[in-house]
């Protein structure tokens, strides 16, 4: 469940159709131990009442036993004390709020918006910059969160950080937004918003001649990006592994998006979807295992869940991750990079995530 359309949902409901792909992927070779797999998909159009209404109607009549791959903007909050109350697990897809992080019904599989924040401030040093800013998006509500996070990682990493601004996508200049930037020195620059808002507001820096360097989800990406001269040389950051490469698993996930999923488009919502669907087989499977029983239900793939140990990763596909009955799970911060090269998407700190240096951790959550 998740926002199929509006606003960025061209890119978004990448997730739900990766899941969709995967699902008849697995269904194709016998299903989960021989139980095949059905994937419901429901528009929130990112709006919290109807998140609220068909996570209801899920849980209520047609009877899941996961919500698996959900894209959420943040409005994970408005139904996470239901899904709770129905003992129905949230598995993986694109974390963005902070409900990731301190409900522990909700199981993060690719990395949560508050630790992936890590991911955009470490390309300043990774990249050999020195100055972190971001302008961030006016329209949701994850967005608020951006300042906070960005003033705590700059400070555990060591690096200079001026204070992030927004930017709404109905705007037709973003010329003080760049000023501001070029007096007080930035070098590297997060766009945290659609790809298009994202292109206006670089090109109309360049004009300015303020040309830093400058970092995006991978959430986010659409592959006619790299046919756009405004995005070569950008950093693509990804929560979740990446879309293209020899990465452990991408040529399963190719193979399965190329046949069930041809006219998608493929980018981190897609590995997002994808790997949420795997860590949910994992615990099925181990599930089965511990009960002993023919019948999945939800409390299936809670057992399987906390079956799967400490710094689960999938084999090294996913950044390691341990989930604890009654605990909020506990993260690794690990992201991947990639960047836009003569129009092709490279992989220039190579296909396995990067984790954090020794001694920085996620901000502390209530």
């Amino acid at each position: 469940m998740g926002q199929q359309s509006g606003l960025g949902g061209d890119t978004a409901k990448s997730t739900a159709d990766a899941l969709v792909a995967w699902s008849k992927s697995v269904n194709a070779a016998g299903g989960i131990d021989g139980h095949p797999v059905e994937v419901i998909v429901k528009d929130d159009q990112n709006i919290a009442a109807n998140a609220v209404t068909a996570v209801k109607d899920l849980i209520t009549n047609d009877h899941v036993i996961a919500l698996v791959g959900n894209h959420e903007n943040g409005l994970d909050a408005a139904w996470a004390s239901y899904a709770s109350s129905k003992k129905v697990p949230v598995i993986g897809g694109t974390a963005t709020g902070a409900t990731y992080n301190t409900d522990p019904n909700f199981f993060p599989v690719s990395e949560t918006g508050v630790n992936a924040f890590f991911g955009y401030v470490y390309a300043t040093k990774l990249f050999g910059k020195s100055t972190y800013s971001q302008v961030v998006c006016a329209e949701f509500a994850a967005c608020a969160q951006a300042n906070t996070l960005a003033t705590y990682y700059t400070k555990a990493l060591g690096i200079k950080n001026v204070a992030g601004q927004s930017i709404a996508a109905a705007a037709t200049s973003y010329t003080a937004q760049c000023e501001k930037l070029k007096s007080e020195g930035v070098d590297l620059v997060f766009t945290g918003t659609v790809l298009d808002v994202s292109t206006r507001f670089i090109q109309g820096c360049a004009v300015q001649g303020f040309k830093p360097a400058y970092t995006q989800s991978g959430e986010s990406w659409k592959p006619s990006v790299a046919e756009d001269p405004t995005w070569d040389g950008q950093i693509i950051m990804s929560d979740a592994p990446l879309w293209f490469g020899d990465g452990k698993g991408t040529s399963a996930f190719l193979a399965a998006m190329q046949k069930y999923a041809p006219t998608s488009i493929i980018n981190g919502n897609s590995t997002s979807g994808w790997y949420a669907g795997e860590v949910f087989r994992a615990a099925v499977s181990a599930g089965i295992k511990a009960d002993g029983g023919s019948t999945v239900t939800s409390q299936t793939v809670y057992d399987g869940l906390y079956a799967l140990g400490p710094d689960f990763d999938l084999g090294g596909s996913i950044a390691p991750v341990t989930y604890t009955k009654g605990k909020p799970a506990a993260q690794k911060l690990c992201v991947w990079y990639a960047q836009v090269t003569n129009r092709q998407l490279t992989a220039p700190k190579g296909t396995a995530p990067v984790c954090a240096p020794a001694g920085v951790s996620a901000p502390p959550l209530g």
